[in-house]
């Protein structure tokens, strides 16, 4: 008849389980299981311990527990009967030993009891296997760890591409168009800008009837007013080679951002101003 401990190992080696993978599984010491499998419960624990220990290994086997529990209180009860009847049967015995014997005999019956301890072996197996735990545990945080650096990189890469992209392709405008568009929303203080009198007659209050044509050499935003009624003849921006007529029945005032840039055409000849960037003239 096998024993509980047969019984267990049996059972664990035909799942293919080893001592270790059954401690970890369990949280039972692997020296408190190789003793009971070798069906050794001297060692130092109280029964209530032994009893739970046992009963869950079972449960992990898929042995029925109960029965397993079941037995181990019979073979229990049963090496106490059988210590009781030995003791009794040497209490009922008289022998005749010599005084040598009677010697000997006292020192092994006054011998301390052994209370059973766990082999160094099974202690060093317990502290591979705890050892082995941390070694995982460690490994795996190391994985994790590079894992994350992996995603982190690659978002930065993608990232750092996309704004490349993003400035390639926003840097690819017509240069002319966006400085025409820069220019246009220039706001002009006519009271910050100097003027520039064409004629030492333009603050007579005699008004020209004649047309005027700004005509550009190079890109420049202009805007001209008649003084008179303060009437906006022209705003906006011209490229080079462009011109523009102005119907006017007065003194007009010209403010432009590139004075290097154009030139105004009246009957009376062309005007250049004589300032270079962002001034005022009149034409009269």
């Amino acid at each position: 008849m096998q024993t509980i401990g047969e019984r267990l190992e049996e059972a664990r080696k035909r799942k293919g389980i080893s001592l270790r993978e059954a401690a970890e599984a369990t949280k039972i010491r692997s020296d408190f299981l190789s003793n009971i499998e070798q069906n050794q419960f001297d060692f130092d624990l109280p029964d209530i311990y032994k009893r739970g220990f046992i009963g869950n290994y079972a449960r992990y086997l898929k042995l029925n527990a109960d029965t397993v529990l079941t037995d181990y209180a019979s073979q229990r009860l049963s090496n106490s009967r059988l210590g009781k009847k030995a003791g009794s049967e040497w209490f009922g015995k008289m022998e005749v030993k010599t005084s040598g014997s009677a010697e000997e005999g006292t020192a092994e019956d006054t011998a301390p009891p052994s209370l059973g301890r766990i082999s160094t072996r099974n202690d060093e197996s317990g502290r591979e296997g705890s050892a082995d735990t941390a070694a995982d545990t460690t490994n795996e945080t190391t994985f994790y760890f590079k894992v994350g650096l992996l995603f982190v990189g690659t978002l930065s890469l993608v990232f750092i591409l996309f704004i490349l992209v993003k400035s390639i392709l926003g840097g690819t405008g017509d240069p002319g168009t966006e400085a025409s568009n820069s220019v246009s929303s220039t706001t002009f203080d006519r009271t910050a800008l100097p003027t520039l009198a064409t004629n030492p007659e333009s603050q007579q209050t005699s008004a020209a009837k004649d047309p005027i044509t700004l005509e550009a050499t190079g890109s420049v935003y202009l805007v001209a007013k008649q003084r008179d009624n303060q009437l906006e003849l022209f705003r906006g921006t011209l490229g080079a080679g462009e011109s523009k007529t102005l119907e006017r029945s007065g003194v007009v005032d010209i403010v432009f951002t590139a004075g290097e840039n154009f030139t105004v055409e009246t009957k009376g000849g062309r005007i250049r101003p004589s300032v270079s960037g962002e001034a005022q003239i009149t034409v009269d």
